[in-house]
């Protein structure tokens, strides 16, 4: 009886760290935390163009936002509002 009993035990356990291992389950993961995401890059969608461009993005952060607009525009042809309404945007979603 203690045999079939062990041998119960050993297959339970043998079985436990089988799933676990084909769930590719590593340590124990706190399920309160938001999950990791890679932060997205800012874009903006402007008709069918959407706009990141890591030289305006550059721009952005080095506080030449006129020189930023000046980009948009040459890359896109938009108009002034248009560029500078993108360059604010692509700045909101940067902070």
């Amino acid at each position: 009886m203690i045999g079939k009993l062990l041998f119960l035990a050993v297959g339970l356990l043998i079985g436990l760290l089988l799933a676990r291992f084909l769930r590719g389950g590593g340590g124990w993961r706190d399920l309160t935390a938001p999950p990791s995401r890679p932060a997205p890059r800012p874009m903006v969608r402007i008709r069918d163009e959407r706009i990141g461009d890591e030289e305006i993005l550059d721009l952005i952060r080095q506080n030449r936002k006129i020189e930023a607009i000046k980009l948009v525009r040459e890359k896109t042809g938009l108009g002034l509002a248009e560029a500078k309404d993108a360059v604010e945007a692509l700045e909101r979603g940067m902070r």
